[in-house]
């Protein structure tokens, strides 16, 4: 066989291998875009040097196809004072096991905490669990209040 030749094959043969890898790479996340509706798994802590416990929360909103979240909606109820959510829509993201919510704010006794929230999920597409752990957001509004809060919930996010 000549030099040309198996040089010829040795590449026909890579290029084979390359449209065999190609042909059956995985292809990359994309979730099913729509609504959803994120349920509290658990209780929901508020910590603003004293410990609020809420029994009940709700997020709803959309997820784009690249795992994009538009929060549109929230509650969060049987925490022993009001707890009011804040600035909807909250933005977010769920991605290679990172879940995001941005412009996160709530209100309880004259006092609003805000800023953005960061967990891990499990999970390809919904169902997904969310678990957003030992999260400070900063005092946005209110006076003698402590100047930051910690979060600590996990939600389930399934298509509604």
């Amino acid at each position: 066989m000549s030099r040309t030749t198996k040089l010829a094959t040795i590449a026909s043969a890579s290029a084979a291998a390359a449209l065999a890898l190609a042909v059956t790479a995985t292809p990359a996340l994309a979730w099913t875009a729509g609504n959803f509706t994120a349920t509290l798994n658990g209780t929901m802590t508020i910590d603003a040097g004293v410990s609020a416990s809420c029994t009940s929360s709700t997020l709803k909103g959309t997820i784009a196809s690249d795992g994009t979240l538009s929060i549109t909606s929230a509650t969060v109820d049987g925490c022993g004072v009001t707890v009011t959510p804040k600035a909807l829509p909250w933005s977010g993201k769920l991605d290679n096991g990172v879940a995001t919510i941005n412009g996160f704010a709530m209100d309880a006794i004259g006092c609003t905490y805000g800023g953005n929230l960061t967990g891990g999920f499990t999970g390809t597409d919904l169902p997904v669990t969310a678990t957003f752990a030992n999260q400070t957001v900063n005092r946005t509004s209110g006076l003698f209040c402590p100047a930051s809060a910690t979060i600590t919930a996990k939600y389930d996010f399934a298509a509604s």
